[in-house]
Formats: structure tokens, sequence, C-alpha cells
């Protein structure tokens, strides 16, 4: 009830603010639990998420202190989830955990908040019911006011033998409130930080590649696309070590009103880089391009342009807001113009949408994520950075498929220019026969490449199998073969079973080393030259048997479905069972295009085999045998 009554008192029942905390408020009130369980440490434990430990105070007026915290019994609510993420909340507030060294040792470990953009960080520790010791930074104060030098928060505790610790911790921010806590045995932190910083080294390390390389492609071709993507390569990553914190560590330490900017400002200025580049790059400004992708892009970029204004004039959590949906929308904007030069067969709109497509997606999961719509973890983090990886590498494609494609129209009318030539200079005979045999010698050249490139298109990525397309295409192909030849054609479908509870436990990675297992031990069992394994998708392959009754099917079904059952398949040394679920189908085709039935016919039987318990063959009766027959 404390906390209902400052949050009415501090704007008035009806404003925005007061009804966001009195909504909080509720929340957690309705969502009560006993206090938390202390930590528990031990001399084993490398680091500890503590996230289910803490107890959350939300101070609407800001009024406490730490006296008042430790003097009053406040109404403390526990936080169960692993990371807490209270959105753009201008309230102060106090987590409290309680942390119990067992052990008869002293023990020093690090606490880490993991999450650089939060203004003002206070920690207490709490010995005997007074404050021992006093932590304060953020990024609204001196870099070196941190404790450790890191572009985190981290925190040097110390514990005393069988000694249980409460820390305080008092957070306000005005942008958005994440507070993943986690305390780390010393050397357990550097060795992960050491491998956090080498996957960070190697994104800008890209970043800077890609930078050079198109600052000299601009140089050499004089394309004023590469100079607005060089601007946009380099706002990217100077958007991304701001939002990570190194920026503060490394370049401005004492500037601190100056980092609670460059976020916005970096940010916009990527997006606007990246709009004068897609206006550039797509040719949007020609005549002949529809008016509402002409003046819809100019618009844009005037929105964009206007952004700057937001991120010296508006407070931060306003600008952010407005900087964060804005970009979202002019992303999607570039996306639409991109994929109406698709349409419209701009080869080098292919490259553009699907490098856009990735940044886009980065964008909204780290929109989601500060505005609480999408839990904080690794992947939401860093969606950004894995997104812009993506964009600049396939943004690199894309303007080198420009630039070939610019040099295949002068390669076609320097031949034009040729064979005019010729018809008025019969001197020059010989020299357009060499040219005329280059150009035959680069096309088979060409063919070659695209039928290795034709190959390469049919097979499954994960599996090395061959894929859906390529399955569609063969069955056809195999059952007009089997009807003009009168043999039967065989078709199995099989299923690993649960497979999504397997990933759900093991997750995708692991996931993806199963499939390739299974994968092969189905190659092993349809070992026949004529026998086509594919992956039929997600966890279902897909085995076509041509001249192969329904005997031999069933056989080499089972067989695969006594080999799969035997895989030895570790997860963290523990062995885990694979079975599968197979469908078999038999066809003397009677007729030329029911390729879809002997599919269908599988696929029934796999559901049989599935409802009949799973780890079994089903087969479905054979279609067209007395026919065939009596032919």
């Amino acid at each position: 009830m404390e906390c209902l009554a400052t949050s009415r008192g501090r704007g008035g029942a009806g404003t925005p603010e007061s009804m966001r905390g009195l909504l909080l408020t509720l929340l957690l009130l309705l969502a009560w639990q006993p206090a938390a369980a202390s930590v528990e440490l031990s001399l084993n434990d490398a680091s500890i998420s503590l996230g289910p430990y803490l107890s959350i105070y939300r101070d609407a007026d800001g009024s406490l202190d730490v006296t008042d915290v430790l003097e009053n019994d406040l109404p403390w609510e526990r936080w169960h989830k692993e990371s807490v993420s209270l959105g753009m909340d201008r309230a102060d507030f106090w987590f409290r955990l309680e942390i119990d060294n067992q052990t008869p040792f002293p023990q020093q470990r690090l606490l880490e908040i993991a999450y650089p953009s939060l203004d003002k960080i206070t920690i207490y520790q709490i010995r005997s019911g007074i404050s021992d010791k006093e932590f304060v930074m953020g990024d609204e104060l001196p870099f070196s006011n941190r404790p450790i030098n890191h572009h985190y928060f981290v925190t040097p505790l110390d514990f005393r033998a069988n000694e249980t610790q409460t820390i305080l911790i008092h957070v306000k921010t005005e942008g958005v409130l994440q507070l993943p806590l986690t305390l780390w045995e010393e050397r357990a932190f550097a060795a992960y930080d050491q491998s956090r910083q080498l996957l960070a080294g190697m994104y800008f390390g890209v970043m800077l590649v890609m930078l050079l390389y198109n600052l000299f492609m601009f140089l050499g071709v004089g394309d004023r696309s590469h100079i607005y993507y060089v601007g946009f390569v380099l706002s990217v990553p100077l958007f991304v070590s701001s939002l990570m914190g190194y920026s503060f560590q490394y370049f401005w330490p004492d500037a601190p009103a100056w980092n609670g900017k460059s976020i916005g400002l970096f940010l916009t200025a990527t997006v606007l880089f990246a709009g004068l580049f897609t206006n550039n790059f797509l040719e949007l400004y020609r005549p002949e391009k529809p008016a509402w992708v002409r003046q819809g892009m100019k618009t844009m970029i005037g929105l964009i342009c206007l952004m700057f204004l937001t991120v010296f004039l508006l407070d931060y959590n306003t600008m952010l807001r407005t900087v964060i949906i804005t970009s979202v929308l002019a992303c999607a904007s570039a996306l639409v113009v991109g994929v109406h030069g698709w349409i419209t067969h701009q080869v080098q709109a292919r490259f553009y949408v699907l490098a856009w497509s990735a940044l886009l997606l980065g964008g909204i999961i780290l929109a989601g994520n500060k505005f609480s719509l999408i839990p904080q973890n690794s992947f939401t983090d860093n969606a950004v950075q894995i997104g812009s990886s993506l964009l600049v590498v396939l943004l690199s494609f894309a303007m080198a498929e420009r630039i070939n494609n610019e040099k295949r129209k002068r390669y076609r009318a320097q031949m034009q220019a040729l064979q005019n030539e010729r018809k008025a200079r019969n001197a020059q005979q010989e020299a357009n026969r060499q040219l005329e045999a280059k150009v035959t010698e680069r096309t088979e050249a060409l063919a070659r490449a695209n039928a290795t490139l034709q190959e390469l298109s049919a097979r499954d990525a994960l599996t090395g199998l061959y894929n859906r397309r390529y399955l569609d295409e063969l069955l056809v192909r195999e059952y007009t073969r089997s009807y003009r030849h009168r043999e039967p054609v065989s078709l199995l479908l099989l299923d690993i079973d649960h497979f999504k509870q397997f990933n759900d436990t093991y997750g995708h990675l692991v996931g993806d080393d199963c499939l390739r297992l299974v994968a092969a031990c189905i190659e092993e069992c349809a070992n026949r030259a004529a026998d086509t394994v594919a992956r039929y998708g997600g966890e279902e392959f897909c085995v076509v048997l041509p001249d192969t009754d329904l005997e031999g099917a069933e056989a080499v079904a089972e067989r695969i479905r006594q080999r799969t059952e035997k895989l030895r398949f570790e997860v963290a040394g523990k062995l885990v069972p694979i079975t599968a679920s197979l469908g078999v189908a038999c066809h003397f085709p009677t007729q030329v295009d029911a390729a879809e039935a002997l599919l269908k016919a599988a696929d029934d039987a796999l559901y049989s085999a599935k409802d009949a318990g799973r780890n079994r063959v089903a087969c479905a009766p054979t279609h067209g045998a007395t026919n065939t027959s009596d032919a």
C-alpha cells in the first residue's frame, strides 16, 4: 500500500506516469510470494544467476535512503525470474538478496550487472544491520567511479567465514531498467569474459574490414553508394559500442552527459546513412519509379534528419522511445522499397532484401527487449550485432552484384560495337573471332558454375542430404519412370520421435547434431545407387526406393529403425536414446501423375506408426499391384 500511496502522490491519479506506477504496483502485489531464499555459497560455484533470489521494492517518489530501507518493514516482493526487466520506469527501485557463506573460509566474489545503460546504481554490503561498504556507479557518473574497469558494472564482494550477508541495490534510471545479475567466482568470470571479449573483438574486426574494403571500393569506383555504405558501416559499430558500454570505457570515460546521448546519435546516424544508401543503391530517385516510392523515401529521410534534434532537445527517456520507434519504421520502409525492387526485377534488390531483413529482425528483437516485450538473454541482447553482421556481408554481395551487372552491361555494349565495326572493317574479323571464342569459353565456364550451384541448391545445408525441392522433382521423375517400365516404386517417411521435446531439453545445436547423425544412419541403410535419401522437413526424412516392392521397402525401413535405436548419442556425457517412426508405401503406378498419392500414403502410414506407440514401422497397402499383374 505504501507503493500505491507514493505513486499517487507523485504525479496525480490521472497522469500516465502515476497510472504506469499503479499498474506495476498492482502487478507486484498480485505476484507476491514469500521472501526469496538466500544464495548459498560453496567453494565449487563458478557462477550463480541471482534473479530468482531477488526481492524488489518500487520507491515511486525516490524518498528512501539506505537507512530508511534498513529500518522500515517494507513490502518487499519476490522476483522469481532469471533476469529483471521492468521497461521504462522513472521510479527508484530497491533490490535485496541474502548471501550465505556456509564454508569455514572467507570468499571473494564478483557481482556483475550485465547491462551498461543504467544511470545510477548504488550497491550496499550490509553486515549486522548496517551498511559496511558502498559502491556508487552508473553511466551518468564518470567511468572512474567503477570499482573494476569493465564495460559492464562489476563489483568485488567479500564474504567472511560462516557469514550471512545482505546486499541492497538501489537503481535509478531514465531509460530501460534491466538488471541481469550474476555472482561470479573471479577466475570463472575472467575465463567467461575473455570469450565474450573475443567475440566482441571478432564482430568489430569484421566491421572494420568491411569499412576499409568499401572505402577502397569507393576510391576505386567512385560510386556514391559506397561512401553512404561506409558511413553506415562506421555508424553501426559505434552504436553497438555505445550500447554495450565499450565507448564509455575507452573513448569518453569522463563525459557521462555525452555518453547518454551517443546511443541515440549513432543509431540515428546508422538509420540516416542506411536511408541514403537505399535511395542511391536502388535508384529510387529515377523518374520511372512510382511516386509513392520517390516521395516516401524523401519523407523518411527528412524524418530521420529530425531525429537528430530529439537526441539533443528531448530527455533521455523520450528520446530513446522516439529514436527506437522511428528506426524500426525506417527499417520497415527500406524493406518495403527493397521488396518492390525485387518484384520489379532489380537484381541487386534480392541481396538487399535479405540483408535488410536480418537487420530489421535484429532491431525488432532489440526494441522488444527494451520495451520488456521479449525476455532478456544473450541472443536478444546481441540481436543487433548478429543482424548487422549479416547485413554488411550480404550488402557487400549486393554491391558486388551491382558492379558485375554494370560490367555485363558494358560488356554487351562493347560486343555490339565490335559487331558493328566488323561490318565496316573486314580487317578486324580475326580479332572478332578470337573475342567470340573467349565469350564461348566464359559461357561454358558459367554453365559449369551454374551446374555446380544447382547441385548445391539441391542439398540441405544441415545434413548434406537432398532437400525438399529436389525430392519433389525426383519423386515425379521416378514415378513416371516406374509407370513406363511397369516397376514398383516405394517411399519411406521417417520422423524422429519426440524431437520437439528433445530440442526444448537439450537445445537446437544439440538437436542439429542429432539430425546429422540420423541422416548418416539412413544413408548407410539405403545404400543402393538408385536409392535417394532427402530431408523432408524439420525432423522428417524421406527415402525413395525405385524398383522395390512393399516387402523390400519394409525390410529397409525396419533396418533403419533398428539402426536408429542403436545409435549412441551422448549429451554432456549422458547417453540419450533416439528412436524413429516410419511409414512405408508402395505403388505399382497405373497412371503417370499420382506421385502425390504415394507420398500421402506414406504419410498416413507414418501417422499410424506414431499412433501405435512410435518406434515402429507401419505399411500402407500396396496400390496398383493387381491391375499391374493383370496387365
